[in-house]
């Protein structure tokens, strides 16, 4: 068997019985080409780096398969079919990719727009080895002996 994954960007308008169908779909499929369907992970709403089809966000899913060689052929013309022609409207793209004999089974999911940003802007600075950074600005302008109100002559003029 080899195992393939396909990543899916949809809509963010797409409901959650949409994907349903999409994997009840995904499903047959690859169970038709004597395979099988090992994840169907949805991974959540992104920003793109650029605006597909007038869409500046949309969601990622992670779907992992395996599927024996003497089936592979039409089974993924068979999904190549399926995303273009019944979710076109709702898959804006679609890439599937042949996994190596020795990768992982696990792989790490970047964190979603929706899980929100965690810790304090402290922990980021020295995360990011700036945390003098805050400090720096507010030596430099006690040493000017200037203030942010303080306006100079030659400004008004």
């Amino acid at each position: 068997m080899l195992r393939y994954e396909t990543l899916l960007l949809t809509r963010t308008e797409v409901t959650e019985d949409e994907l349903s169908a999409i994997e009840k779909s995904f499903d047959k499929i690859v169970t038709e080409g004597k395979g099988t369907l090992q994840s169907f992970d949805k991974w959540g709403k992104y920003r793109l780096c650029y605006p597909i089809k007038k869409n500046t966000h949309g969601i990622y899913t992670l779907v992992r398969f395996q599927l024996p060689p003497s089936s592979l052929t039409a089974a993924l013309k068979e999904l190549d079919t399926y995303f273009k022609i019944k979710c076109n409207e709702t898959v804006i793209r679609n890439v599937t990719v042949k996994l190596a004999p020795n990768a992982p089974s696990t792989y790490q999911r970047p964190d979603a727009m929706e899980m929100g940003r965690t810790g304090s802007l402290d922990n980021f600075l020295k995360d990011n080895k700036i945390e003098n950074l805050l400090s720096s600005v507010d030596t430099a302008k006690r040493s000017s002996g200037r203030d942010d109100n303080d306006i100079d002559d030659s400004e008004m003029a």
